[in-house]
């Protein structure tokens, strides 16, 4: 693997969880279409070819630059959603992005589950998921019912809250890059966590019975390269 490698992803795998059934879920953060390197149909064939169930869109689908009807999201959305329900749940880039509104109506188009300050109730595998969206400025909503508690929230500095006040069983993240730069496998620098960032990349337990998974994303960021830290999509088995 190059130091400076941005195209090939790395595909992590976690199980979490105990139980009979299991469902298989993949984190997608920080697409920030379009500022592509990895291959957005490459991604949906490794997907398929891996058999995952599930996909979360943790944030930061497009780049808060991005023209909507070019960037390229709205083909892979399509192609995700034709091979297996997705879920999504904004981060800064849609938050800030002059067409807001647009990409909701977009994910709507798609066929995408939108999470975002809301919870929904979805059966995948037999199993009754309860999936949470946070939001960049509202904060995240509480679970209501029985099932597997998912939220995905693009900020991963806020995981000790939402364990505290929102009792998830996972919590699924982005946002930090991987830290950017990464020596002995901690990342150097992250929005919002500062130097030597604390969560950058796979899994933290944050309290008992909250675990946090951590994608260092895929799209670029302002900085045009990486460092020791290739493009990465978690792959998520949950036992239930």
């Amino acid at each position: 693997m190059g130091i400076f490698e941005n195209k090939r992803i790395d595909y992590e795998e976690f199980s979490l969880g105990q139980g009979e059934s299991s469902i298989r879920a993949a984190i997608l953060s920080d697409l920030h279409f379009p500022r592509q390197r990895a291959d957005p149909a490459l991604i949906l064939r490794e997907l398929e070819e891996r058999n995952v169930d599930v996909a979360f869109v943790t944030g930061d689908l497009v780049w808060r630059k991005a023209d909507l009807a070019s960037c390229g999201a709205r083909e892979f959305l399509e192609g995700l959603s034709a091979l297996m329900p997705v879920f999504f749940s904004e981060g800064n880039h849609e938050y800030r992005h002059r067409q807001r509104g647009e990409i909701f109506e977009l994910l709507r188009d798609c066929g995408v589950h939108d999470v975002t300050g809301r919870c929904l109730s979805f059966t995948v595998g037999g199993e009754v998921l309860l999936i949470a969206g946070d939001t960049e400025r509202e904060g995240a909503p509480r679970f209501e019912g029985k099932g597997v508690k998912i939220l995905l929230a693009h900020h991963p500095e806020r995981a000790g809250e939402h364990a505290q006040i929102l009792r998830p069983d996972y919590i699924f993240s982005g946002h930090a890059h991987g830290g950017q730069f990464r020596v002995f496998g901690h990342g150097i620098y992250a929005p919002d966590q500062g130097l030597f960032p604390k969560y950058t990349s796979g899994l933290y337990p944050i309290a008992e019975g909250t675990d946090l998974v951590v994608s260092r994303g895929i799209g670029r960021s302002r900085f045009p390269f990486r460092i020791n830290d290739p493009p990465h999509i978690p792959i998520v088995t949950i036992f239930a």
